[in-house]
């Protein structure tokens, strides 16, 4: 026992720092959890060894690495923004100055065919194929254009980058770069030439491809039309500077083509493209000032046709107008004549030239003065002359004036002495004309009753008839008393029974008097004829009273007076 405990002693003195470690060993072994320690100082390596194995790691952090960057875009989108801004700027810039050059120029290129013979036939072949008419123009007035511009690896035949033109249509530009490498080295086979013997050129359809060949890569273009030999030195330099710029990539290649993404303005430069002059703008001058010319000839033919559609609609409207006789009339150059002969109560022949849309300015008319005998010209001459009262009319029967309607004795008797000297009328006749009297008519105005009932002032429904009456006497009296040369005074009264206070029916006789004179106003009397309102004395005064001894009427009195001689103004 003391040897082993000696032995045991012994063996902790010597193995006691190995023991511990197998201990601390034994214990990570034996405990699965791992410390976040030891795991971030094998990390990139065991990424980039399993990276390499397969994709189960990409696939394992794909869905991770999209969840956090749109959360971070969610959080905070503008710093997304300043991150991309540097590098999408500058190729949106780029992108919309290309569009609106390439859109400019189909513009150019489609104004300067479109009045041609040539851009007649371009519409039509547009028409037929169903293609733009600017894409049809750019076809055909095309020398030559570089559609597409390859970089290609000269071992590999992998694609290092590619460009296009604005409007062409790319398919897979990686599986024409392999085209274009198998075409390369089947015909190196098929002729036995060496690697240094390469196909420099190949034609496809209306597309030439040129290739022009370089230590490390190749240039490919893609060109539509005939190209000039200058271009192929351009492809050569283009190549040479690519050479130089990107040598440490070209020897590093193992397949990312990141690197060679510098070269696309060197690319682009290729992307040439060359056009046919369009007509001379001189005869593009001709075909524009001979289209303004043909529609000025246009426009003053038909202003012309319509100034003159508007004299000749004129001179037919003068011609058949009563008492114009047009004699002589004439039109040039937008100067008019007219002469004829006007009666001074036909139409104005001013009125018609305006109303036809001629300036009266150009017009010069002269017109004699006659007196023509068209029926409506004698009626309204007789009008004119004779002054009839609105109660009487005129009509023309051959070379006869006809008067019915009714009428004063003394117009009637002046009417009789004057008719003959109407021109045009050799014959009066008025014996529809019912002559009336003056004092008559007074007569049957002055003895003329409205009736009231009792403490009433409203006229009776059947008193309406007797209103009727004095309505129509009124009129003719007015009519007769105006061409007498006289006026007209007229008073309504009113008047009431004994029954009731004086003020009472003082105001009872005002209210029926007016109730009357209210429907007497919308009778159009004369303007100097003079109406009055008032209250009627004793009944026994006029001889009324054994007609009426109520009293409760209203009566007229109306009387002629003369006119009152206008005073003249006086003079300095």
């Amino acid at each position: 026992m003391p040897v082993d405990k000696d032995w045991t002693q012994l063996r902790t003195l010597l193995l006691a720092p190995e023991q511990t470690q197998l201990d601390e060993l034994r214990e990570r072994l034996d405990n699965r959890s791992v410390e976040p320690r030891d795991v971030s100082r094998v990390l990139p390596e065991a990424f980039a060894i399993r990276g390499g194995a397969d994709q189960q790691m990409s696939t394992v952090l794909t869905p991770y690495v999209e969840n956090g960057f749109i959360a971070t875009v969610r959080k905070s989108p503008q710093t997304i923004v300043d991150a991309i801004a540097p590098i999408m700027g500058p190729a949106i810039r780029q992108a919309i100055t290309r569009a609106l050059q390439s859109m400019t120029e189909a513009f150019n290129h489609s104004l300067d065919e479109s009045l041609s013979i040539r851009g007649l036939q371009w519409r039509l072949e547009a028409w037929q194929t169903g293609r733009p008419f600017a894409e049809v123009v750019l076809l055909h007035r095309l020398r030559y254009r570089v559609d597409q511009v390859f970089l290609i690896q000269r071992d590999t035949g992998l694609l290092l980058h590619h460009v296009a033109a604005d409007g062409v249509v790319v398919q897979d530009q990686h599986v024409l770069s392999g085209m274009l490498t198998a075409i390369q080295e089947y015909v190196r086979d098929s002729f036995g030439a060496t690697r240094d013997q390469t196909l420099n050129q190949f034609q496809v359809g209306e597309w030439t491809v040129w290739v022009e060949q370089g230590s490390r890569a190749y240039l490919a273009g893609v060109i539509r039309g005939t190209p000039p030999a200058s271009l192929r030195e351009k492809f050569r330099d283009v190549l040479d500077r690519i050479h130089a710029e990107q040598a440490d990539a070209f020897v590093s290649f193992e397949g990312d083509t990141a690197p060679f993404q510098m070269v696309q303005p060197y690319l682009e430069d290729c992307l040439q493209a060359h056009y046919e002059s369009g007509q001379s703008r001189n005869a593009l001058k001709l075909w524009i000032l001979g289209s303004i010319t043909l529609l000025a000839c246009c426009w003053w033919g038909w202003t012309t046709y319509q100034a003159h559609a508007r004299w000749a609609h004129l001179v037919a409207q003068l011609k058949t107008e009563p008492g114009i006789v047009v004699t002589n009339e004439r039109s040039m150059w937008g100067d008019h004549h007219l002469e004829g002969l006007r009666d001074p109560l036909a139409t104005d022949p001013s009125s018609l030239i305006s109303e036809a849309g001629i300036d009266p300015s150009t017009v010069t008319a002269l017109w004699s003065p006659f007196y023509a005998l068209d029926p409506q010209l004698i009626k309204r001459r007789a009008q004119v002359m004779l002054k009839p009262p609105s109660t009487v009319q005129f009509h023309i029967d051959g070379d006869t004036l006809v008067a019915t309607g009714s009428a004063s004795s003394e117009w009637g008797t002046e009417t009789r002495r004057l008719a003959s000297f109407v021109p045009g009328i050799a014959y009066y006749r008025d014996q529809s004309l019912v002559i009336v009297s003056i004092p008559d008519l007074l007569s049957q105005i002055n003895h003329a009753a409205i009736h009231f009932s009792p403490g009433s002032a409203t006229v009776e429904p059947s008193e309406r008839s007797s209103v009727d009456q004095v309505l129509v006497v009124l009129r003719d009296l007015d009519h007769a008393v105006a061409q007498s040369g006289q006026r007209l005074r007229l008073e309504v009264l009113g008047s009431a029974d004994g029954t009731g206070s004086v003020a009472l029916n003082l105001q009872l006789s005002k209210q029926r008097a007016e109730a009357v004179f209210e429907m007497l106003k919308g009778e159009r009397l004369g303007a100097s004829t003079v109406v009055t309102v008032g209250t009627g004395g004793p009944l026994d005064r006029r001889g009324l009273a054994s007609q009426y001894p109520a009293q409760r009427i209203v009566t007229f009195q109306a009387s002629t007076e003369p006119l009152e001689p206008k005073s003249e103004p006086a003079r300095p």
